[in-house]
């Protein structure tokens, strides 16, 4: 699914008849630019109902070139890690770990 199929489909809901796809798609894009500022930050964000976004450090690490087969150390950075919510997984149809 992509943006615009997201902003079509919450533009198509009763409730929301008086917005444009302009005015949604702009809201849209300010929660994803706030989402991502904040991991930016190293923070974690979570939304309830869908899940957590958390930051994770990786720590420096030897690796190899594929091509050569050269040593090569891999730097330390950071990486963002998505853990689905309860609800979410449940809906999915998928089933849960114990």
């Amino acid at each position: 699914m992509k943006r615009l199929d997201i902003v079509q489909r919450v533009l198509n809901k009763p409730a929301n008849a008086r917005y444009t796809a302009k005015f949604i798609g702009q809201v849209f894009d300010d929660i994803l630019e706030e989402i991502s500022s904040t991991l930016e930050n190293g923070e974690d964000v979570k939304i309830t109902g869908l899940g957590t976004f958390i930051v994770r450090k990786i720590n420096d690490r030897p690796g190899r070139n594929p091509k050569t087969g050269e040593p090569v150390m891999i730097p330390a950075h950071h990486t963002v890690l998505f853990h689905p919510s309860r609800s979410l997984v449940k809906e999915s149809g998928k089933t849960e770990k114990k």
